[in-house]
């Protein structure tokens, strides 16, 4: 049954780090096309920043919880690297549970947030304000998947979050 499930969260990741991409590659482009028109055109666009800002808000999330299966968010080790086998196996499932309540979190407070800005539009392109929010809970939801996977994963949990059997 993990084995699935551990295939099911490494093809979400792929999927994932895809989409995180071509949003940053949206990004990138909106913000290029933004400064050579008001730099080179001597003309600004009034849509470019909006487009910018809403392809941020979902490549910083989608790759948050990318970067939760890999285990590669910043975190100091130290402690966790100085410990004999048990104590650092229940150290990282500990840190597990809080990454997957976190996540937990943040599922809950995005969703109320989507919510709230349900009938509020963007200024420049009247998109709907919850798309940009709905970044939140999307992330929320697939950190808590990937937490679950890793809290269940067999062994002890390596350096770059993969199974060392001790």
């Amino acid at each position: 049954m993990y084995r699935y499930l551990e295939a099911g969260s490494k093809h979400l990741a792929a999927v994932t780090a895809a989409l995180g991409a071509a949003s940053a590659l949206i990004m990138t482009l909106a913000l290029l096309a933004g400064v050579f028109c008001r730099y080179v055109l001597n003309s600004s666009l009034s849509w470019s920043d909006e487009v910018a800002l809403l392809a941020f808000s979902w490549t910083v999330f989608l790759f948050a919880s990318v970067l939760t299966r890999e285990f590669g968010h910043v975190r100091v080790s130290i402690v966790v690297d100085a410990l004999p086998g048990l104590p650092r196996h229940l150290l990282e499932r500990g840190s597990v549970i809080l990454i997957l309540l976190f996540g937990g979190l943040m599922l809950w407070a995005g969703w109320q947030f989507t919510a709230f800005t349900a009938h509020q539009v963007s200024p420049a392109l009247r998109y709907p304000l919850w798309l940009q929010g709905a970044a939140v809970p999307a992330s929320g939801a697939l950190i808590v998947f990937h937490a679950l996977v890793l809290l269940f994963r067999p062994g002890q949990l390596g350096e770059h979050g993969g199974a060392v059997d001790e």
